[in-house]
């Protein structure tokens, strides 16, 4: 029998960039890869499906990330953040610069000096403001943000 059809390959990527408030000079910078989670590509494959499939808040959009402090290995049976600390409304969503073929998207969130601070050690991607359904869950060599500090976070989803 012969295997017909396509495939979606989802990936994503951050690039987590900690700046200094006395004159914007990187302090720190990660780029690293995520994971996307068994409860993420449901997400997807339900709104593939159609509102029939749906429970709960399963219809909402990812709008939100956050960050915590552990650094566990992610694992695709996440559904949380191992120690999550603050989760911000996502703040923009631009397809610029970014690839057609695949098609590529980027969400960015900035954590201002009174948020975050504390030492960082993962990101995710979730569809609501506490709880909710996760996407995506990465972890990175831990950055100590602290109110001297600026962080953001690009996340760019590609498919």
């Amino acid at each position: 029998m012969n295997n017909l059809g396509d495939a979606i390959l989802l990936k994503g990527s951050m690039e987590i960039v900690l700046r200094s408030i006395h004159d914007g000079s990187i302090v720190e910078r990660r780029e690293v890869r995520n994971t996307i989670v068994t409860a993420g590509r449901a997400w997807i494959l339900k709104h593939i499906v159609g509102t029939a499939v749906f429970n709960g808040n399963e219809t909402a959009p990812l709008n939100y990330m956050a960050i915590g402090t552990s650094t566990t290995a992610p694992a695709t049976s996440d559904t949380a953040l191992g120690s999550e600390t603050t989760r911000k409304t996502i703040q923009a969503f631009t397809t610029a610069n970014l690839t057609s073929n695949p098609p590529s998207y980027q969400l960015e969130v900035s954590y201002a000096t009174n948020e975050g601070n504390t030492t960082l050690g993962e990101v995710g991607l979730l569809n609501s403001s506490s709880g909710g359904t996760m996407l995506a869950h990465a972890t990175f060599g831990t950055i100590n943000k602290t109110t001297s500090n600026t962080l953001s976070i690009s996340y760019t989803i590609s498919g």
